[in-house]
């Protein structure tokens, strides 16, 4: 006869509590164990940005899970004032996110997700004749590009950290069309013609206050959002052939 003493094992349950019933990418704060779940992503690129809001230098883990997949754990550093960035096609396949950060630690993870067609956001008009367009932290602007080359200029009038998701044209070799910049960063000149690669997920930043994007993809829809932090001034867009 065997003596056996019997071992417990700790785990945490994804996904238990979850924050609301179907969220739509907006804002949103999650605190450790809460959850948000996307019922149905579009099929082509989203751009998913979280970020470490504790004041606290202790590190974050956030849980993505879409369809059956195996969690992927996307660490959420501390102390941060530049969002981490995510870019996939989840393929109309449900999107899963929960904070599963310690729960003694209290920290809190924000996120937001952004895409053409998503609910909750719905798009100002962008011109496509040179005309500014200001819009605020949470706003999208979408308009229909020239069969030509145009001018994409992403601007902000402060010194404050501004971050542009854009979508559109013909997808690259990897099934990806988006475009993270961020202007006004702490990261410098990166991404292309900089000689330095951009931060993960990100296309380029720039420490200057505007970034210029040449395109040529036809006459085809043209999608930015700002996914700047809520405390950033108002950024502006102009786009115009060239």
């Amino acid at each position: 006869m065997h003596n056996e003493k019997a071992v417990q094992h700790k785990f945490a349950i994804i996904d238990r509590n979850a924050l609301q019933g179907a969220w739509t990418g907006l804002p949103t704060t999650l605190l450790p164990t809460q959850n948000v779940n996307m019922p149905q992503t579009t099929n082509g690129s989203m751009v998913l940005a979280y970020q470490n809001m504790s004041l606290v230098n202790s590190q974050g883990t956030l849980s993505l899970t879409s369809g059956g997949s195996v969690p992927q754990m996307l660490q959420a550093f501390a102390l941060l004032n530049q969002p981490n960035i995510l870019v996939n096609n989840w393929k109309s396949n449900n999107l899963s996110l929960t904070n599963i950060s310690p729960t003694a630690s209290n920290i809190p993870i924000w996120i937001q997700a952004v895409g053409p067609g998503l609910g909750g956001i719905n798009p100002i008009a962008l011109p496509n004749n040179g005309t500014s367009v200001p819009f605020t932290s949470g706003q999208a602007a979408q308009g229909t590009a020239l069969p030509q080359y145009m001018n994409l200029t992403m601007s902000s009038n402060t010194p404050q950290l501004t971050i542009f998701a854009l979508i559109g044209g013909p997808p690259d070799a990897s099934g990806n069309n988006a475009f993270v910049i961020a202007v006004n960063s702490a990261s410098g000149n990166t991404g292309p013609g900089t000689g330095v690669p951009a931060p993960a997920g990100y296309y380029a930043t720039t420490s200057a206050n505007q970034y210029s994007f040449q395109f040529n993809w036809g006459s085809s829809n043209v999608f930015v959002s700002n996914m700047s932090p809520s405390t950033a001034a108002a950024a502006t867009l102009s786009l115009f052939p060239l």
